[in-house]
């Protein structure tokens, strides 16, 4: 080495500097991690509850229209479906698998916190679900006067009378979610 070169390299002031700059930028990246991931768990019980939703709404949608209904659906029924005070359980229907039309389901409410379990169409118990709950409500159609569903009845071959639907809302709450998420679907009277 010739005596009169200068040693290139780092200095400790410098070394410094770049630590404390990798810790900040370091510490910035982590948290932003944290918090997505944080996030991203919520979406688990919200995953869920739709895939629970889409479970009971295919099984209720798979009865039939009402308890006066043809096995098939048509004729449908007019004059003879079931009063909107009466829906629900028709008397002969005591376990889920004996539920044989769409009106049946009003008033059920399983799950967490509640004397049945959440279950399946054949009325086994579902596993996995433990801190989920499910309501379902049924009713007619609110045709005229300003109700729910006025706006379905705008062609001739539309929707004009109640009986010729009937609304499911399917409501899932979660321990963490205690309102829940509701999902609705039509049943057709045929």
């Amino acid at each position: 080495m010739k005596s009169g070169s200068k040693q290139k390299g780092v200095t400790l002031i410098e070394l410094v500097i770049v630590i404390v700059i990798l810790a900040i930028a370091l510490y910035g990246v982590t948290t932003s991690l944290s918090g997505a991931l944080s996030r991203s768990s919520d979406v688990i019980p919200q995953t869920r509850a739709l895939a629970l939703a889409q479970s009971y709404l295919d099984e209720i949608l798979s009865k039939r229209f009402d308890e006066h209904s043809v096995p098939r659906g048509i004729p449908p029924c007019r004059t003879n479906c079931t009063d909107a005070v009466d829906l629900g359980l028709d008397g002969g229907e005591t376990t889920r698998d004996e539920f044989d039309d769409v009106d049946d389901y009003d008033g059920l409410d399983e799950g967490f916190e509640q004397a049945t379990p959440l279950q399946d169409a054949e009325g086994n118990t579902r596993s996995g679900y433990d801190e989920f709950r499910v309501r379902v409500s049924v009713r007619y159609l609110e045709l005229g006067g300003g109700g729910a569903e006025e706006d379905l009845a705008t062609e001739p071959n539309d929707l004009t009378d109640a009986q010729d639907a009937k609304l499911i809302t399917v409501t899932v709450s979660h321990a963490s979610e205690p309102d829940g998420w509701k999902f609705s679907a039509y049943k057709a009277n045929f």
